[in-house]
């Protein structure tokens, strides 16, 4: 009798089901859980409204469909229940284009700084170079990911789509590493060439040091993270046999790790700092310039939020959006803030007026010896002692125009001008 009246009911909503292409083990599900509902079996927006039905049914499907046929089954639904397309698939695109243009134009001011002393770039000037040359893929990989369809419902998306976009997921993640890996190692090899003091510098070549080793653990961690490799976008559909460790723990292991390695880079040249016998303006304005990587460690905090999903979620498409366009901006706004000393100390030569530096100056001081007469009760002649003070504009150095200079001063307070060669 219960199997003729779900064929019955089944056979009233035939139409239905036929024009929505809904897989047959779905519509059973559907035809079983309209025999204890209220609603008639041609009324769908009674049917799509009642929601104890519509999750009766969606459970039925997640445990008597495979992944792609509850997927149909989802595409189906929502389309015959006329439920809003979602579409954020110009987010990513957008971001990647302005924050990568921005990196572009960085690096290339970067290295035209360096003009006409090509000679003298530096390991720095290299590492920003590769994480750009890393970047530019990442980049290239989102603008291709949106078009196939992220940024949208995954059970909109064509499945093969759906399978490169996972796939492209795993490369980017790979490309991210090594950005996030050459930008700390740029900023720590400006530690090294600023900084002279041994034991200043063995701590520099420690942590650069543990910051290669952890940033090759996570790299190798992202390419093997299944069992066999291909797994890791194909396992997806549930049709191939493979394993993965639990990628979401990982990501959040990471971004943390990396969030405490920021923190500490920015704050390791602090007490070199506070050592120079300087004014407090110029004081803040050099802890500023090395404090730029403050904003990556922001945006990282901002894409930790984004990781509460990831790896977890059955919308990959589409709830893993934040997290891909916050990692392109982390990623692009690393090589920008590793560029930004490079940049002004290129104005600097550029726009002199505008930029000029009044570090820079000729300390003069002229003796004269008064010969007019003096009082009787002064038996040595008075001297008199002038002190002129003529502030100019920094010198064009060439190659080396971006250097930061530190003043710090020697036992008897003179100053002792040391000048950054580094080419940050």
């Amino acid at each position: 009798m219960k199997t003729s009246l779900v064929l019955s009911l089944l056979s009233c909503f035939t139409a239905l089901i036929q024009a929505q292409a809904m897989p047959a083990c779905a519509a059973e599900c559907l035809g079983t859980s309209l025999a204890s509902s209220l609603c008639d079996p041609t009324d769908a927006a009674c049917i799509c409204a009642d929601v104890q039905l519509m999750t009766t049914v969606s459970g039925c499907t997640l445990t008597s469909c495979t992944i792609k046929e509850s997927l149909s089954a989802r595409n189906a639904t929502a389309t015959l229940c006329s439920e809003p397309v979602r579409d954020n698939t110009a987010v990513t695109p957008i971001v990647t284009a302005v924050s990568g243009g921005l990196a572009i134009i960085c690096v290339i001011l970067r290295i035209a700084d360096r003009y006409p002393h090509w000679g003298r770039l530096q390991w720095a000037d290299l590492c920003v170079v590769l994480a750009l040359v890393f970047a530019i893929p990442m980049g290239v990989l989102e603008f291709i990911m949106s078009s196939d369809g992220f940024g949208k419902d995954i059970w909109t998306i064509p499945f093969d789509k759906v399978t490169r976009i996972v796939q492209f997921t795993w490369l980017t993640e790979i490309f991210y590493m090594a950005v996030i890996g050459f930008t700390k190692g740029a900023i720590l090899l400006l530690y090294l060439r600023v900084f002279p003091t041994p034991q200043f510098r063995r701590v520099i070549i420690v942590t650069l040091v543990i910051t290669a080793a952890y940033i090759m653990a996570f790299t190798l961690t992202v390419v093997f993270h299944c069992t066999p490799i291909s797994f890791g976008w194909n396992g997806w559909s549930g049709e191939f046999e493979g394993h993965c460790v639990n990628f979401n723990a990982f990501a959040w292991a990471h971004a943390i790790i990396n969030i405490i390695f920021d923190i500490f880079i920015i704050a390791l040249p602090i007490p070199e700092l506070l050592k120079l016998h300087i004014g407090r303006r110029r004081l803040i304005h050099l802890i500023l310039m090395f404090s730029v990587g403050f904003f990556i460690t922001i945006v990282s905090i901002v894409r930790l939020q984004s990781l509460v999903q990831f790896a977890s979620t059955t919308n990959a498409t589409y709830d893993n959006v934040p997290t891909a366009y916050w990692s392109v901006l982390e990623a692009f706004v690393s090589i920008i803030c590793c560029c930004l000393p490079a940049i002004r100390a290129l104005l600097r030569r550029v726009f002199p007026n505008c930029f000029g530096s009044t570090d820079a100056h000729s300390d003069e001081r002229t003796y004269r010896v008064s010969k007019s007469p003096m009082p009787s009760s002064i038996d040595s002649k008075k001297i008199m002692v002038g002190h002129q003070v003529t502030v100019a504009p920094a010198p064009s150095s060439g190659g080396d125009s971006d250097d930061i200079e530190l003043v710090p001063h020697d036992g008897a307070g003179n100053a002792q001008n040391q000048r950054d060669r580094s080419g940050w």
